[in-house]
């Protein structure tokens, strides 16, 4: 009983480093970078777009800026999972932390909480909330203002795209863990986020209800559920929320249990 008790507490103790370390990295110069990078990628952006007449449609608001938000952070999170989990793999880099008092497991884990944290406050939050500070304030092409939503509504939204980033970063981290090959897993899930962003490519009508579709994904030229939902309207499929809990936490799980059988 006191053996499982001190294998369990160095454990929590190993995923918890693991976590700390890997946040601490986005706390520095690589996280400062990724601040100014995505400001300038997402507020910039939606600044050309709002203020000037380059758009022939006018002033474009919240659902320009959540559907940036539900793009880019997503695409971001494929991108450096799969260079975290499979390239540090072949690098060694993984071996060598196993190496230490760390369980796989907790290594995948801590690894997968710790960029995903970092990406939905650098690249979600922070560029979000700014916007909601200035994009009233501004006089967009044919005096249309954006009228800003209520703020709790709006932090709602943010969470709910964060949740859909977690999800292609498990989705991500379980296939790096599954095929070890950099190319073909980010292809796999780019394919998936493409397949979940247009409902219409599946003949199954109801079937976003159970994945993050129901939160990011919409018929061609119709707003994003996440978009209606922050303008105010109820959450078209609130069961997706439950399901991609669910699917995130089993792809966590997965990668878990397969990181225990690799030889690294």
């Amino acid at each position: 009983m006191v053996t499982e008790t001190y294998k369990s507490t160095v454990a929590i103790n190993g995923s918890w480093g693991v976590f700390r370390n890997e946040s601490s990295r986005w706390l520095g110069r690589r996280g400062l970078i990724h601040i100014v990078f995505w400001l300038l990628l997402i507020d910039g952006w939606l600044y050309y777009t709002v203020v000037t007449q380059n758009m022939p449609f006018g002033g474009l608001g919240f659902e320009s800026l959540v559907g940036m938000l539900a793009i880019f952070p997503i695409l971001a999170a494929i991108v450096l999972t799969e260079a975290m989990v499979t390239g540090e793999y072949h690098s060694g880099i993984a071996a060598w932390t196993v190496s230490k008092p760390v369980p796989r497991s907790g290594y995948v884990i801590g690894k997968l909480a710790a960029l995903w944290a970092a990406l939905s406050t650098i690249a979600i939050f922070i560029p979000g909330l700014f916007a909601y500070w200035w994009l009233p304030k501004v006089q967009p092409y044919r005096f249309v203002i954006p009228e800003a939503p209520p703020l709790g509504r709006f932090i709602a939204t943010l969470l709910l795209v964060s949740l859909a980033v977690a999800f292609f970063v498990a989705l991500t981290g379980f296939l790096g863990t599954l095929i070890r090959r950099r190319g073909v897993v980010a292809l796999i899930a780019l394919l998936v986020w493409v397949v979940m962003r247009v409902p219409l490519l599946v003949p199954w009508d109801d079937w976003y209800r159970f994945t993050p579709s129901g939160l990011i994904g919409a018929e061609p030229n119709q707003w994003l559920p996440v978009v209606q939902y922050v303008y105010g309207d109820p959450l078209i499929a609130t069961s997706a929320v439950m399901w991609t809990i669910v699917a995130t936490t089993a792809f966590i799980a997965a990668a878990a249990l397969i990181y225990q059988r690799l030889e690294l």
